[in-house]
């Protein structure tokens, strides 16, 4: 009984809800919230509408509401909270839809993609897909 719940918990993977991501947020930053950091560098699933515009070369951007920029002209193209996601090298990725979930290793800290910046990374992603009963 103990090693099938240990099987168990090993496949048993957080889901991230998005307003739970920071603490505080001020003029000096944002602050994650202490549930988020214990999920650094673990994998979670996290649900999000997948930005077209600005393209993520091997992934995509997440974010919480539907957010679109098609003509490139904003001044800050996404919102503060949006996640990049990383996809697995190697895979066959099915088309993806405009509302995906993903699971992904979450990573902590800025990180640059071309001309934008995440706070929060997926990395080693790979998309969720239902499974038809």
């Amino acid at each position: 009984m103990h090693t099938l719940l240990l099987l168990l918990s090993l496949f048993a993977v957080p889901s991230l809800e998005w307003g739970t991501f920071h603490s505080s947020m001020t003029a000096q930053g944002i602050t994650f919230s202490d549930p988020i950091k214990a999920l650094d560098g673990q994998r979670v699933r996290l649900r999000g509408y997948a930005v077209t515009y600005p393209r993520l070369d091997g992934g995509l951007f997440l974010t919480r509401f539907e957010h679109e920029d098609p003509h490139g002209v904003e001044e800050h193209d996404l919102p503060f909270d949006a996640v990049g996601v990383v996809w697995r090298k190697g895979i066959a990725l099915p088309p993806v839809p405009r509302r995906p979930t993903v699971e992904g290793t979450l990573r902590l800290g800025n990180r640059r993609f071309g001309e934008e910046f995440v706070s929060m990374t997926l990395e080693d992603a790979v998309p969720v897909i239902p499974t038809k009963k």
